[in-house]
């Protein structure tokens, strides 16, 4: 084939003149029938490499929602742990507290009542015997006043109990 069809300088033809020159005894419509039949099937590719790509990207996303879902659930775990153990330190912080409290109004309680026994005034008397005490009281000193004492002392209480009430505040004096 002559270089006629516009070459450009005696080398090898292009693509575009390839195609025309083997397009040329093709009929236009049959050639436009191929271009379509060719535009459709990039149209396909493209809206398949599309479908790919649209899936491969989906499910990267899938993958860091869930890795997201899994640094969210993390943190929310450490900091859940860490407001429990900041809760934790201040219940035992005001149990500490409670527990000094207690133990000063304890403190507080027995220096007054130290203090009381302290003040309290040498003649009055810090207990009074209850009835059966006194009762009891009387019939030891009763049982040891028959005993016979060495030397001959005996020391006699009165034999009944109203008059033994006299009696005992002479005991208290000489004791």
């Amino acid at each position: 084939m002559p270089s006629s069809m516009g070459g450009g300088g005696g080398g090898s033809p292009s693509p575009v003149e390839l195609r025309g020159a083997l397009a040329a005894p093709v009929d236009p419509a049959l050639r436009e029938q191929q271009l379509r039949q060719e535009l459709l099937v990039l149209k396909q590719q493209q809206q398949l490499q599309k479908q790919l790509l649209f899936a491969e990207f989906q499910k990267q996303h899938d993958h860091l929602t869930r890795q997201h879902e899994v640094q969210l659930q993390k943190h929310l775990k450490q900091q859940q742990e860490m407001l429990a153990a900041k809760r934790q330190q201040e219940l035992e912080q005001q149990r500490q507290r409670e527990q000094q409290r207690q133990e000063e109004l304890e403190k507080q309680r027995l220096e007054q009542q130290l203090l009381i026994l302290r003040n309290k005034e040498k003649s009055k008397e810090s207990a009074i015997a209850s009835t059966e005490v006194k009762l009891r009281l009387q019939e030891f000193l009763l049982s040891k006043s028959k005993e016979p004492t060495p030397g001959g002392l005996n020391h006699s209480l009165p034999q009944h109990p109203k008059c033994w009430g006299a009696h005992h505040a002479s005991l208290d004096q000489s004791s």
